[in-house]
């Protein structure tokens, strides 16, 4: 039982009440009236919060769960017929590094229908606050009240105890954080009807068609950068859907699926002048980071060493550093485990192409988004079909990549966390 842990657990919303009863707690039909109602009232509740623009990413989370979306994703959600209820207990493990992922992952479980436990990070984080804070206004309102027994956000020091409890207790595991964290969180054993939902490290890339982007005016070039920067530095690079790489797509060719670009085989841009052409990107990010991004001086180390580490093992690397706050890594070709030397804080590959085709290697499975600009993105679906790319599980434009969506690493979330009760017929 929960009350045996004494004083080891913090409980930011809810009590060891709530997780004793958690494995009784009936399981609630996917967006079901009383949870839409309650995101809606968040929504609010955090949209009133003094200061709330200062919190760029709680406040997207709080228009995202507004009761025009929640409605217009239920629409799409459910379907006629069909009959979906919560799994039972639904336990989360929420990252480190990206303050608001808890949230976004609670809404997904609560309007899938479920008892909802989530392991918060133990850094302290103001937008965990602010957002717990407003569920317990929520809450504590007399039309929501009932909704207490679905909602338990907790915060406790490393415990084998803890963990193997919660996760005996639940119908479905959702572990955030990373490849370690999985390893880690896997030692223990999940019940046999459970099911586990695991977020493991990956990658993103964007894809700029050169000919667009030379066609761009400098406003709309600082435009773009604008967006680069909202899907890169905004989150030091931690997000798995910040871009790590950019390339360059040179004269695609006609015919290939994902290739189509460059309309009409547009002409090459030579060397001097691609290289021109990249300068006037990095020189737009440069002038963004320089007014708005704050980094720590063990950020430029770390970017150093690891691509100290990268010219070490490979040929055809070359490192521009702009300042502190922008390394950008050249690369002559791109090898599968090039990735594998990735960094933050404003860290980025460079690699030209000819066609898509030059960049399946690091398209394999730690591959999650591709976020194009000048290109259609129904284009790079059909060239991942064509090639069987094992990753790449969403496109994008570039400044999307941090939007908030029901489908994450190719899940269906409110799908996946939930379960359907069908009627055979003959």
């Amino acid at each position: 039982m929960a009350d045996s842990f004494d004083n080891k657990i913090t409980y930011l919303v809810g009590d060891e009440c709530v997780l004793n009863a958690a494995a009784c707690t009936p399981a609630l039909p996917v967006f079901s009236d009383k949870m839409v109602g309650f995101l809606s009232e968040l929504s609010k509740e955090l949209m009133a919060v003094p200061g709330i623009r200062n919190h760029q990413d709680v406040m997207s989370y709080a228009y995202w769960i507004r009761k025009a979306s929640l409605e217009q994703a239920r629409t799409e959600a459910v379907s006629a017929g069909v009959s979906r209820l919560g799994r039972g207990v639904a336990f989360h493990i929420a990252p480190s590094n990206v303050p608001v992922n808890f949230a976004v992952s609670m809404t997904s479980s609560l309007l899938a229908g479920n008892v909802t436990v989530i392991r918060v990070s133990n850094k302290e984080f103001e937008e965990v606050d602010i957002i717990c804070s407003a569920i317990n206004r929520v809450l504590d309102k007399g039309t929501f009240s009932e909704l207490k027994k679905y909602i338990c956000i907790v915060r406790y020091e490393h415990s084998d105890e803890i963990t193997a409890y919660l996760s005996g207790i639940c119908d479905i595991r959702i572990i955030w954080g990373g490849n370690r964290t999985i390893e880690q969180i896997r030692k223990y054993p999940i019940p046999p009807r459970a099911i586990e939902m695991c977020f493991a490290d990956r990658h993103s890339v964007a894809v700029i068609d050169i000919n667009r982007f030379k066609g761009l005016s400098a406003d709309e070039k600082r435009d773009v950068a604008k967006k680069f920067y909202t899907d890169t530095y905004y989150t030091d690079q931690n997000a798995c859907s910040s871009p790590r790489i950019v390339v360059w797509l040179n004269n695609c060719k006609s015919g290939e699926p994902g290739g189509q670009a460059v309309q009409d085989n547009q002409a090459v841009v030579q060397e001097q002048e691609l290289r021109d052409i990249q300068k006037s990107f990095w020189d737009a990010i440069e002038e963004e980071v320089s007014s708005r991004y704050e980094m720590q001086p063990i950020q430029a180390v770390d970017k150093m060493s690891i691509f100290t580490e990268l010219s070490m093992k490979q040929d055809g690397v070359y490192l521009e550093r702009r300042s502190n706050k922008l390394f950008i890594v050249t690369l002559d070709k791109l090898s599968d485990d090039v990735m594998d030397y990735k960094m933050g804080g404003g860290y980025f590959f460079q690699f030209t192409a000819d066609s898509l085709s030059d960049i399946i290697p690091i398209m394999g499975k730690c591959c999650q988004t591709v976020a194009v600009l000048g290109m259609d993105k129904k284009e790079i679906v059909g060239f991942v079909h064509k090639y069987g790319v094992r990753g790449v599980d969403r496109v994008v434009d570039i400044g999307d990549t941090m939007g908030l969506e029901f489908t994450w690493d190719g899940y269906r979330m409110i799908e996946a966390m939930s379960r359907v009760v069908y009627v055979y017929e003959r």
